[in-house]
This record gives structure tokens, sequence and C-alpha cells, in this order.
């Protein structure tokens, strides 16, 4: 999977595409090898070339309980907390296979948004439909869980 193929950047423009891709780094990543902890700092998102990634939360009350939030496939992204802005990261994210990601650094992609305000209006219109998405899968799971709990 190209950056052109993820769902992030898929359809932009080759000029847009092709600087982004000067800042991605290539990272590969072992089954099971962590990505990043919840609570790092959120300075780069990640878009899945290949592999399986889990992203969990820990419950407050209990550290050692993690909750899967979802899994990402090729093509997806996460660690978007960055592009957000936010200070750190919401979730650890686990290698579930063999993986490779591109890694962007999220400060370098808001200012190439700044000189293609076009694809930067799209990227993040997508994230938020992402985000979005997220957050109903969240609901039904926890609708469930708390169902379960009665």
């Amino acid at each position: 999977m190209q950056l052109e193929g993820t769902e992030l950047f898929g359809g932009l423009s080759p000029d847009f595409l092709a600087r982004v891709k000067g800042l991605a780094k290539v990272c590969n990543f072992s089954a099971n090898e962590s990505i990043f902890y919840e609570g790092d700092p959120a300075e780069n998102i990640f878009l899945l070339r290949e592999g399986k990634v889990e992203l969990t939360y820990s419950l407050p009350q209990d550290p050692t309980t993690e909750i899967r939030i979802t899994h990402i496939l090729p093509g997806g992204n996460f660690a978007w907390s960055a592009l957000a802005k936010g200070e750190t990261l919401s979730s650890h994210a686990r290698a579930l296979a063999d993986s490779t990601a591109f890694k962007i650094p999220a400060a370098a992609l808001h200012t190439l948004f700044r000189e293609f305000p076009d694809a930067g209006y799209e990227v993040m219109t997508r994230l938020a439909q992402q985000i979005l998405e997220r957050l109903r899968e969240t609901r039904k799971e926890l609708r469930w869980l708390h169902q379960g709990a009665r």
C-alpha cells in the first residue's frame, strides 16, 4: 500500500502527495511490538502499509485492564490525535502481525496544509469522519458491555 491508497490521502493532487511522501518515514514493527503507548506525546500520525495493528485503552480505575478500541488494517491510520493537535496519544498501539507503516510528523503536515489548503481541508474532513465512525463503534461497544454487566 502506498500513501495514495490510504484513507486519508487517496485521490489528492500529485503535487501534494509528492510533498507528503517527502515527509513520510517507513517504519517496521514485529508482531506483538508496541508502537506507542497511551500518554506518549502526540507528534506523528501513522498510516499502515501492511500488517495489522490493535489500538487499546486502559481503564482509569484499573490500568492493568485494556479494552480494544479497534483494529487498523492496511490503508488505515492511527495516532490521529497528533493531527488534531492533541498533546498526548489516547491509546496504546501494538502490531498484531509483522507490520509496516508510514510515520509522518504532524507539525510538518500542518505546515503543508497551509500551502495546500484544499488538500488540508479534505484530509481534516476525512479525519473528522473517521473520528465520528470510531466514536460510533465505541458507543456500540459500551452499550454491549453495559448490557452484559446487568
